[in-house]
C-alpha cells in the first residue's frame, strides 16, 4: 500500500506519495545501472565476468575487491580488471582517484580499465586520471569512450 500524505493538514484529503531518492540514492542508482551496462556488454561477449572480485590487499593492507575480474578475452589472456566510477554532481568522488591509481599500479594483479562518467567528476581530474595510463592501468575512459573500445575491440 503506497504512503499517504496530508494535503494542508486537512484531515482526510490525503495523496498518494512516492518516495523520492535522495540525491545519494540517486547517484547509486545511476552508477549501479552504469555497472549493469559493463557487465552486460562483457556477458554478450561471451566473456566470463565476477563482480566485486577480491584481489588481495591494498596499499593500506585492507582487503580490495575490483568490481569486474573478467576473462577468456584472447588480447588479455590473464584477464582484465574494470573499476567503475559514477559521479554526476561535483564532489569528491574524483578525489579518490589517486588512490585507486596507487592501487592499481601497486597490488593490482592484471591489466585494468577505469571507466567513469555520469558528467560530476573535475575536468583536471580526469586529466590527471587519464595522464596516469601506464603499467597496470590499461586505459581510462568515459563511459561513451568505454562503449565504443569494447565494440570495437572485444
Amino acid at each position: 500500500m503506497a504512503a499517504q500524505a496530508t494535503l494542508n493538514g486537512l484531515d482526510g484529503f490525503t495523496l498518494p506519495c512516492k518516495d523520492v531518492p535522495s540525491q545519494g540514492k540517486q547517484a547509486n542508482l545511476s552508477g549501479k545501472a552504469a555497472e549493469n551496462t559493463i557487465y552486460c556488454i562483457m556477458k554478450e561477449r561471451g566473456y566470463t565476468v565476477q563482480r566485486q572480485y577480491a584481489i588481495g590487499q591494498s596499499i593500506y593492507g585492507h582487503n580490495v575487491k575490483v568490481d569486474f575480474y573478467i576473462t577468456g578475452i584472447a588480447r588479455f589472456p590473464a584477464g582484465l580488471i574494470i573499476e567503475s566510477r559514477w559521479q554526476e554532481v561535483t564532489g569528491s568522488a574524483d578525489e579518490k582517484f589517486p588512490y585507486m591509481v596507487q592501487n592499481i599500479q601497486a597490488v593490482y594483479p592484471h591489466p585494468t580499465i577505469i571507466v567513469y562518467g555520469g558528467g560530476g567528476s573535475k575536468l583536471g581530474a580526469i586529466h590527471w586520471l587519464k595522464l596516469q595510463v601506464g603499467g597496470n592501468l590499461y586505459a581510462a575512459f568515459s563511459f561513451e569512450e568505454f562503449m565504443t573500445w569494447a565494440i570495437r575491440n572485444l
